[in-house]
């Protein structure tokens, strides 16, 4: 079990923890001049029970908070310490209120330097406590009254810890390995050490992780877990993880980085739901400039409302933090806010979603769908998520913005109707269906804006649904192609009923011209030659391979030759192999790597360059669209 100790400055945390487990936590030469616990500290003790007790000694002073916040955020049980003489304080406020806000739900209380006072006052301060604690987890927890000078109380306080312990149901394994670093050095002959608290996952000696968010993979060479080495360890740990890359120095580490297993982007903003504090004494209006803290980051931003213009003290609402630099976060992670000046706890809450729009204030459908979300039930969220993904969603970012494994995703959506379309969409049937009456509808319109052409390509299908990924758009094209409500001529697509109408005659001139436009299909036959095999008049035939065009069967690229598809797209692809290497190319590069004659040569480009393939520079030409 991890123990994170809080309260004011001068309250007796140190000495406190000294006494439990007989290790000085102040590390650095200031804390021991001053007095003054100022980074975290880290001890550990065997409870005779089995199992070990860790514990992390956080600041108490004001202006270390955010070091104080770097330790609390994934602990088993607080250990709120308050002392005799000063009774409660500020800061015993404040981390309260921290701890309430992380969703600490173990805790204790010690009642330290009775030794400095008469029964009398240890009586009252117990009474001060009551009231202080009052709605918050802490509010049935036993206070045990302590001297770490005379060790009063203490084998009473350590037993109850480790009851605590034993009581404390094992945390969840589940999720990619996460570990949020506040610490790193370089160990000789082993080389660097990162510490932290493991949020979630498993990780085990040998295995490839991540440091975030600079994305560089790195191997894990050792372990420890609660000051003891390990081959393995697990959320809830305290963890030194030796790591070993050729990718990274000791200087590109700073607490707040992430070890982990989840490759996911960092974002420099988020969907929270915030709740603000009861102490505060006014509302908190949009735009607000805050102090952000997250497991072991700390960076300002700002606070967007999503609801209304405000809100009051002790009320909850929709809001996005807007920060920098960006940092890895994940649904249901905890976020502390403190005033613009950081000198108190102003409010917190949870991140429902890490893909905010870029934009003021949310639509209002934006609002409906976040406050549709259980930011305390993971499926449920995820269950939303996908039910308002009218688009689908893709595997990976499930993957990333829930921290599941490939296995718990996929025991997630056994009970989810969903569909996978290639190898990565995930989508609901609902949704599908519904995409699906979107094309025909939008197919209808621009048949009926367009009424004289027979039909249009994928590409220009794909602007009528600019949002859709290309394998929903695949998806539904041969839904509808096989269902017969959508027709392909060559690369034209059409609804039923809208395409092209050939007459026979029409259908058996086409049907004798096409072998003979494939038999050269770079250097098709021109118009009166053609006409001349199938013993037409030129006038007739074109009037017919016009019509061929408009099903997307035939390109017309100059005016006395109709290509088949295939002929331009060889053409097209020739341009690569026209002087490669180079920045330009010539006719003459051209006619090499097509072997067709010059004169059709140049027809052919400038068909290109109006078509924005190619762009002519003097007697050279670009590829400017491939």
């Amino acid at each position: 079990m991890i123990i994170a100790t809080a309260g004011h400055v001068d309250h007796g945390k140190t000495s406190l923890v000294n006494a439990l487990t007989g290790v000085d936590t102040d590390r650095l030469e200031e804390e021991k001049q001053r007095g003054l616990t100022i980074d975290l500290g880290f001890a550990y003790t065997d409870a005779e029970s089995g199992g070990r007790l860790g514990f992390v000694d956080v600041p108490g002073h004001t202006r270390f908070i955010s070091n104080m916040l770097a330790g609390v955020s994934a602990i088993d049980c607080a250990l709120l310490v308050i002392a005799a003489d000063d009774g409660v304080m500020p800061q015993t406020k404040e981390h309260l209120e921290i701890l309430n806000l992380l969703g600490i739900h173990q805790g204790l209380i010690a009642l330290t330097k009775i030794d400095r006072v008469e029964p009398a006052r240890v009586e009252e301060v117990s009474e001060q406590i009551q009231k202080a604690t009052a709605n918050t987890f802490l509010e049935e927890a036993e206070i045990f009254p302590v001297s770490s000078e005379t060790g009063d109380g203490i084998d009473t306080l350590r037993v109850a810890l480790e009851v605590t312990a034993e009581e404390i149901s094992t945390r969840s394994q589940d999720g990619l390995f996460r570990l949020a670093i506040d610490r790193r050095f370089s160990v000789k002959g082993s080389g660097i050490v990162v510490t932290g608290s493991v949020f979630a996952g498993r990780v085990a000696t040998g295995d490839e992780v991540f440091l975030m968010p600079q994305g560089i993979p790195v191997r894990v060479r050792s372990l420890h877990t609660q000051n003891q080495a390990a081959e393995s360890a697990a959320s809830g740990d305290r963890c030194a993880v030796n790591i070993t890359s050729n990718e990274v120095e000791l200087e590109d580490i700073h607490r707040g980085n992430w070890l982990t297993k989840n490759p996911g982007e960092a974002t420099d903003r988020v969907d929270i739901e915030l709740r603000l504090n009861a102490d505060e004494t006014r509302a908190l209006s949009h735009w607000t400039p805050v102090h952000i803290h997250t497991a072991a980051n700390h960076m300002t931003g700002r606070v967007a409302l999503l609801e209304t213009g405000k809100i009051e003290p002790s009320a909850t609402g929709l809001a996005q933090l807007v920060f920098e630099p960006p940092v890895n976060l994940c649904f249901g992670d905890r976020v502390i806010l403190r005033d613009q000046a950081a000198t108190r706890t102003i409010g917190g809450g949870v991140v429902i979603t890490t893909d905010s729009p870029r934009r003021g204030r949310a639509r209002p459908e934006r609002v409906t769908y976040l406050a549709g979300i259980n930011a305390a039930d993971r499926l449920r969220a995820l269950g939303h998520h996908l039910e308002h993904a009218d688009s689908g969603v893709t595997r990976q970012s499930l993957l990333n913005t829930y921290n599941m494994t490939e296995e718990e995703l996929d025991t997630a959506l056994e009970d989810m109707l969903c569909v996978t379309l290639g190898d990565a969409l995930l989508i609901t049937q609902a949704n599908l269906d519904a995409a699906r009456r979107q094309l025909v509808e939008k197919a209808e319109y621009w048949h009926e804006s367009n009424p004289g052409k027979s039909g249009l390509p994928k590409s220009q299908m794909q602007k009528l649904v600019r949002n859709w990924p290309g394998q929903l758009l695949d998806a539904v094209i041969t839904d509808l192609l096989s269902g017969g409500e959508l027709e392909q001529n060559g690369n034209q697509l059409n609804l039923k009923g809208f395409g092209v109408q050939l007459s026979s005659k029409e259908q058996k001139i086409w049907a004798d011209a096409e072998p003979l436009l494939a038999s050269d299909i770079t250097r098709p036959p021109v118009l009166h030659d053609l006409a001349k095999s199938l013993n037409i008049e030129p006038k007739p035939l074109e009037k017919v391979l016009i019509q061929i065009v408009k099903t997307g069967q035939l390109v017309r690229p100059v005016k006395n030759r109709f290509f088949l598809v295939d002929g331009i797209d060889e053409l097209k692809a020739a341009l690569a192999k026209a002087n490669p290497g180079a920045e330009t190319f010539t006719v003459q590069h051209y006619r090499d790597a097509t072997g067709i004659g010059r004169n059709l040569c140049i027809e052919i480009l400038e068909y290109f360059d109006r078509q924005g393939i190619t762009r002519r520079v003097g007697d050279e030409r670009q590829i400017v669209n491939r």
